[in-house]
């Protein structure tokens, strides 16, 4: 019998994160306002697209609850895996599309972005291949169109 692997994936992209929450709530204009607001007694009519659009815009803590929920995925996906070895190897690395590869110890899910990805604005993927292997895609100002990283859990 064949058993179907679960396709996990997760992403850190902040602009697709917001837009994505402002497509929904616009279409769920009663839930935005118990949920977000907590005004149950306001006339769902009276909300408009661009109130939505201007919270979530304005929202400084937004982008904290996407990290957050974001390294929680990678905890949870990856805690059966702590004090495993990690083998990453990369291509297209930076402005000079460089090659390289790296091992570390895992000590907690969220490993897996921070010692790989570098600190600045970016948006990370990574995708469940196989039991053990993912790859990931990370993209930011020196490589706008995308470093690929092949991840094994030895």
């Amino acid at each position: 019998m064949e058993t179907k692997l679960k396709n996990w994936t997760t992403q850190y992209n902040e602009s697709e994160f917001i837009e994505s929450e402002i497509d929904f709530f616009k279409n769920n204009k009663q839930e935005f306002l118990v949920s977000i607001l907590w005004d149950e007694e306001r006339e769902v009519e009276s909300v408009t697209d661009k109130e939505i659009e201007d919270h979530f815009y304005n929202d400084e803590y937004l982008y904290i609850t996407h990290r957050d929920q974001f390294l929680y995925d990678l905890n949870d996906e990856f805690m059966d895996y702590v004090d495993c070895e990690v083998y990453v190897e990369g291509k297209n690395m930076g402005w000079r599309n460089r090659t390289g590869c790296k091992e570390f110890t895992l000590t907690k899910g969220e490993d897996i972005f921070y010692k790989i990805a570098p600190e600045c604005q970016l948006t990370f993927k990574i995708e469940k291949i196989k039991e053990k292997e993912y790859q990931a895609t990370i993209s930011h100002h020196d490589s706008p169109m995308g470093e690929y990283y092949k991840i094994k859990i030895k």
